[in-house]
């Protein structure tokens, strides 16, 4: 069972939609996903008052940087194989979400908006999780919590929001380096294409005029985009 965890300082509801849309993708797979929205400090469900979602939800309460491994794998438990669980973490730093997962293996994925100044925020905190990935993996050693990882998986990935459709992924690579955000050859940073282009995060909607869950064809098909690349090989 896989876990895709969606982070970042800042965007939360770029962060939240795309959570979102991974969730509808993987369900138009075949799948059974679970989304759990994280919420601190008086947050609110997104998907709460939301009618005929196609997919299962849960929320997780919690203060900032407390461990919460331990009730995820609750949420999920006995659940089945092709059930991929898509974690919305809330906007903190990088390092309190990786204390909040302590313990848990994990795919993450930090949103990369087009409008400034997110790409840059975005590129700090995937340099913040690469950067202290090894003293993740110490403390949990430290307290008795082993993680096994994917050898043929990267640790974290960009996640491009907002770009247009018609950039290859070499053209926005180029573009961040020209902006002086990626490094000329570091093979480390890890962008996932397509991710969600051409639209703004910030402002979708996912319900019909009665208060359903409703995508639009477009939003469809991007849900598919997203989904295949990380869910297309789950068994």
């Amino acid at each position: 069972m896989d876990i895709f965890v969606f982070v970042g300082s800042t965007g939360a509801a770029t962060r939240t939609s795309s959570s979102i849309m991974l969730a509808a993708g993987a369900r138009g797979l075949g799948f059974e996903p679970l989304h759990i929205q994280v919420l601190v400090e008086g947050g609110q469900s997104a998907l709460a008052d939301v009618r005929e979602v196609p997919f299962a939800t849960a929320t997780i309460k919690a203060e900032r940087g407390e461990r919460i491994t331990d009730r995820i794998r609750a949420r999920r438990r006995g659940r089945l194989r092709r059930s991929p669980v898509i974690l919305d973490m809330p906007a903190q730093d990088v390092l309190e979400t990786l204390l909040m997962l302590s313990g848990m293996q994990a795919r993450l994925l930090v949103p990369m908006p087009e409008w400034a100044p997110d790409p840059e925020r975005a590129v700090q905190d995937y340099k913040r999780l690469r950067d202290h990935w090894e003293h993740w993996d110490e403390l949990n050693r430290q307290g008795g919590r082993q993680v096994v990882r994917d050898a043929g998986q990267p640790l974290a990935w960009i996640f491009p929001v907002g770009w247009p459709m018609v950039m290859a992924p070499t053209d926005l690579t180029t573009l961040l380096r020209d902006r002086g955000l990626l490094p000329g050859s570091d093979p480390q940073y890890q962008i996932l294409y397509p991710g969600l282009p051409s639209f703004d995060a910030r402002d979708l909607e996912f319900t019909d005029a009665d208060g359903r869950f409703a995508l639009t064809e477009r939003q469809l098909d991007a849900s598919a985009r997203i989904a295949w690349p990380l869910c297309g090989d789950l068994d």
